[in-house]
């Protein structure tokens, strides 16, 4: 992946760069009961490139659940107008459609991307730009020191938060002792040293973490040099379909945790009999009687997902906890919007000052799945986080960990700048 310069994060530059875009926007506008000029909201997403399997869900639950705000009233009676365009998941060409939104689309809102070098990018720009930055990263390292933005906020969770829910259960359910596979990126990083930090709050060990290179043409060599001693494998890694059947034909017959909405990455039924002992940690179920929601049905109504958690129109199981992301960044651009009394973009400095006083947003519609909490200091949400067990074919919640279990300490105070 391309390294990251400070240059690509200055709007000075914004004229040159819009030229060279490539003209991968799709508008969706598509109102009922509404009216007045709409809110447009930008989607900055990976549609193509190595994570275009996180993309297709992000894809799918934004165009879907606009469709559905704008079929009932839209936000704050407003038409809803969706603007999505494709990072490719590059550094660079994600930058670049950012400045497209920003300055050509004049979107008021941003939902962002989810790799974390192309978020770390993109939160600086939106921020110079007054623009509000949803970003649907994982790596906690965006909204943590040196890297958090008053115009950012992030209602998924991350690595730090998982790894402090999940750890605990799995080191009392699994063992004591882990070894780590990690892709060698900042989200790899990331997951590793939270797992490790987890896992030592729970009384257990990780021994030498093994990272595979981004561009690795064989992960065998690498594999290979994972502790066969150790009790569990966490594997926070981008070809985590690659990584379990290789584990599994190499004869490393460990449970398997796989980082956090990894479930995102790849249908979960490829793996076949190599899927049992695989856990996962994400924000939401897979079948719907595991979430008890009757909101989460309605979700899944509206995209055209089955009871069994599979896409109708792809035969693809879900992945939830995309979908889960961008449902409740609409949820909560929806209810600051309403509530702080906003009309244009000038006044989005007065919606985070408001939103900072929010403390939960209320289990409905776009928070299907319970009470979220979102902390001032940091703009980070908290939610209960599910954890997923492959058994016999089929994936199914193995526990849930309580959105008190995932809270860390913040970095930073954005509510004293």
């Amino acid at each position: 992946m391309k390294r990251i310069s400070r240059r690509i994060v200055l709007l000075g530059s914004a004229a040159a760069a819009t030229a060279s875009l490539v003209p991968t926007a799709v508008t969706r506008v598509l109102a009922q009961g509404t009216s007045g000029d709409p809110i447009v909201i930008g989607h900055q997403c990976e549609l193509t490139g190595w994570d275009s399997a996180t993309g297709f869900w992000r894809d799918k639950a934004a165009t879907g659940l606009v469709d559905w705000l704008n079929a009932n009233g839209g936000i704050a009676g407003r038409p809803v107008k969706l603007v999505t365009v494709d990072t490719k998941s590059d550094v660079d060409t994600g930058v670049n459609q950012l400045r497209h939104l920003l300055i050509q689309e004049k979107v008021d809102f941003v939902i962002g991307a989810e790799i974390s070098s192309i978020a770390l990018a993109s939160n600086t720009i939106a921020n110079e730009n007054r623009t509000l930055y949803m970003t649907m990263s994982s790596s906690e390292a965006t909204t943590g020191k040196g890297a958090a933005v008053p115009y950012q906020f992030r209602m998924t969770t991350n690595s730090a938060a998982t790894a402090a829910g999940a750890a605990q259960k799995y080191v009392e359910s699994i063992g004591k002792r882990w070894a780590t596979f990690f892709a060698d990126i900042k989200w790899g990083q990331s997951e590793r040293d939270w797992w490790q930090k987890g896992v030592a709050a729970a009384g257990g060990e990780v021994g030498r973490a093994i990272a595979l290179p981004v561009d690795a043409p064989d992960l065998l060599p690498f594999i290979a040099q994972i502790d066969r001693s150790a009790d569990g494998i966490f594997i926070p890694v981008l070809n985590a379909l690659q990584a379990i059947q290789l584990l599994r034909s190499s004869g490393y017959d460990q449970q398997v945790v796989l980082a956090g909405l990894s479930f995102s990455l790849f249908d979960y039924r490829e793996l076949g009999a190599m899927g049992d002992g695989v856990f996962g940690i994400e924000t939401a179920p897979v079948a719907l009687k595991d979430s008890a929601s009757g909101e989460m049905a309605e979700i899944y109504k509206a995209l055209g997902i089955d009871d069994e958690g599979i896409h109708t129109a792809s035969g693809k199981a879900a992945g939830t906890s995309m979908i889960m992301g961008i449902a409740q960044s609409l949820g909560f651009v929806k209810a600051n919007v309403e509530a702080s009394g906003w009309k244009v973009k000038d006044d989005t400095a007065a919606l985070i000052r408001h939103a900072e006083t929010v403390e939960t947003y209320a289990r409905g519609p776009l928070f299907p799945l319970g009470n979220v909490i979102v902390r001032p200091q940091d703009h980070q949400a908290f939610m209960d986080i599910y954890l997923l067990k492959i058994a016999s074919g089929t994936v199914g919640k193995y526990a849930v960990a309580p959105k008190e279990s995932t809270i860390y300490p913040a970095e930073v105070d954005l509510t004293k700048g």
